[in-house]
């Protein structure tokens, strides 16, 4: 029993939209700021978005929107990994995680802190069941690349 590539099409696209529906979710209504990791892991997810949009209106063939989707994801994979290895201590975290204040008196150091809202990628502010949401994102790229492999392969 296999699905037409409509099918697969529609799952994939709600699929896309459901993940970056759970993120925005947790920063807006739980009020939990992402990190600028967090924030790029998004950026394949809309990608994803376009490219199914793009095999909708038949501007791209199936099998290549699949390859594509296999290399945005294996890039999602890639920054969920290096995400998880910050958390854990085993990479530096990028200049676009930490703080860089200069100010040099107490007043201008005020300022600075009121202007910057920059959430650090090694903190941990939310966790389901135990995991991060770096993690879980890379679980759910390990599951995607599966999943578009046996598609092309099917």
């Amino acid at each position: 029993m296999f699905l037409s590539n409509k099918t697969i099409l529609n799952i994939l696209i709600i699929l896309n939209l459901s993940i970056l529906s759970i993120a925005y979710f947790i920063e807006y209504i739980l009020k939990i700021p992402p990190c600028s990791m967090c924030t790029y892991q998004r950026i394949p997810y809309y990608l994803a978005i376009f490219v199914i949009l793009l095999s909708f209106f038949e501007i791209i063939n199936f099998k290549k929107l699949i390859v594509i989707l296999i290399l945005l994801t294996l890039i999602n994979l890639g920054l969920s990994f290096y995400h998880m290895g910050i958390e854990q201590g085993f990479f530096k975290e990028l200049s676009t995680c930490t703080n860089n204040l200069k100010a040099n008196d107490m007043q201008n150091l005020l300022e600075e802190l009121k202007k910057q809202k920059i959430v650090s990628c090694k903190d941990i502010p939310f966790t389901i069941l135990g995991f991060s949401l770096a993690t879980i994102n890379f679980g759910v790229n390990i599951v995607l690349v599966l999943f578009y492999w046996i598609i092309l392969k099917k």
